[in-house]
């Protein structure tokens, strides 16, 4: 399964890191795998869908 960092999955949705971060934390970012917490750092899978509306890019 390919994961996303947390600095991707926020560019790609359009949202901060740390709301990012806090949707790990919540469990709200899911798929068959959910966010898991590896070495200290949050891997998304990559087709986990965003929680929220994703934000238009500029």
């Amino acid at each position: 399964m390919q994961y996303l960092t947390v600095e991707e999955a926020a560019e790609k949705w359009g949202y901060g890191k740390e709301t990012v971060r806090k949707w790990c934390r919540q469990g709200l970012i899911k798929i068959t795998v959910g966010a898991e917490k590896k070495s200290g750092r949050w891997q998304i899978p990559a087709d986990a869908q965003c929680p929220k509306k994703i934000k238009a890019h500029p």
